[in-house]
């Protein structure tokens, strides 16, 4: 259906947000342009403000004699992820052990201990 065709027939598209700390759902906006509603929620998606965000669309059925609110759309947020901070926590993780390992090893070496071909007495001929 047009755009034009939409405002004429009464169809609304509300945006609701529901934020994280908040716990409910509220009102954002309104408007009787559906492409209008769904960039706005997308945009407001990309802010990560909120949880989720709902599109609904409501109109008069004739018919039937009501108002209809069905949800057109509904976005959730989902945090976005990287692997390359894990592999890095892990790289230095190793290299921290290998330090250590290495520091330990040298500490612990005694200096003053002859060494195997040190102590081994002179053959005589």
């Amino acid at each position: 259906m047009p755009q034009a065709a939409a405002a004429d027939s009464g169809i609304e598209y509300s945006i609701y947000t529901f934020e994280k700390g908040e716990g409910r759902w509220q009102m954002h906006g309104m408007t009787n342009d559906m492409q209008k509603a769904l960039t706005s929620a997308e945009q407001l998606l990309d802010t990560g403000k909120y949880e989720k965000i709902e599109v609904k669309q409501k109109y008069f059925d004739k018919k039937t004699n009501r108002v209809v609110d069905m949800s057109l759309k509904v976005l959730v947020y989902k945090a976005k992820s990287s692997v390359l901070p894990l592999i890095g926590l892990v790289f230095l993780a190793l290299l921290a052990g290998g330090g250590s390992f290495a520091a330990a090893y040298f500490l612990t070496q005694d200096k003053s201990a002859p060494t195997a071909t040190e102590s081994a007495a002179p053959e005589a001929h």
